[in-house]
């Protein structure tokens, strides 16, 4: 990273809570709001980290894994989900 220690402090700050609000919009099942973040970090990491770096590549693939993954917009719903569990709760 080519950045005085102080930015280079702020960016990482920045890129954790960027993901952390990713992390929120997912939970809140905004996935439009999800994907802008994840898309925001891979800029920003594209931007001002060495990419050509082995952790950098596979940061970026785990990105674009998360990406592919917030486009699968067909998730249960939480009443679906406890449907189920109690459902194999009640065959033991």
């Amino acid at each position: 990273m080519l950045l005085a220690p102080e930015q280079a402090y702020f960016l990482r700050e920045n890129v954790r809570l960027t993901l952390l609000n990713a992390r929120l919009g997912l939970l809140a099942r905004q996935f439009d709001s999800a994907r802008a973040d994840v898309r925001t970090v891979e800029r920003h990491l594209r931007r001002y980290f060495e990419i050509d770096a082995p952790h950098m590549r596979q940061t970026l693939e785990t990105l674009a894994a998360l990406q592919r993954d917030l486009r699968q917009e067909t998730l249960p719903r939480p009443d679906e989900t406890l449907a189920a569990l109690s459902a194999a709760a009640g065959g033991r």
